[in-house]
């Protein structure tokens, strides 16, 4: 019969090593995650103003738009951590108006930075024109609809 002396010790050693390794690993992972997580969050807010910029330019129309409010600046609270700069290019009286909204953010390590375009036609006349489509759209019927489509 051999004798193994020490032989738990070493297997306790290379166990608990194996454990450290294991663990700073999901450690790392879920740092990683988290700040992806919250990027992409910062993201979906800043697509999110972009879009009530661009919105906003639409019902008011390009023309009263750059009279009424500034075309660059910092968003109020709670979205103050945003900044944005809007560029209006006017070609002509017949040509619509280019639109471009840049938003910004600061990040953990850097600044970021969205871009959105559109082009909006100008208002002729003084007459609005009712922005309303031909038909209703029920969105939660579609919806149903379409998670019914999918399941069969």
């Amino acid at each position: 019969m051999v004798r193994r002396r020490g032989v738990a010790l070493i297997d306790v050693i290379i166990g608990s090593a194996m454990l450290a390794v294991g663990l700073g690993v999901v450690i790392s992972m879920s740092s990683r995650s988290l700040a992806r997580q919250t990027n992409a969050e910062k993201q979906i807010t800043a697509s999110w103003l972009a879009d009530e910029t661009l919105s906003m330019l639409l019902v008011v129309g390009p023309e009263e738009y750059a009279k009424s409010y500034p075309l660059r600046g910092r968003f109020d609270p709670p979205f103050h951590e945003y900044t944005y700069d809007i560029e209006l290019e006017d070609e002509n009286e017949f040509s619509p108006f280019y639109i471009k909204t840049i938003i910004g953010w600061q990040g953990a390590t850097s600044t970021y930075e969205i871009e959105m375009e559109t082009v909006i036609s100008k208002r002729h006349g003084e007459e609005p024109v009712e922005r309303v489509p031909a038909e209703p759209i029920d969105r939660e019927l579609r919806y149903w609809e379409e998670l019914e489509a999918n399941n069969q």
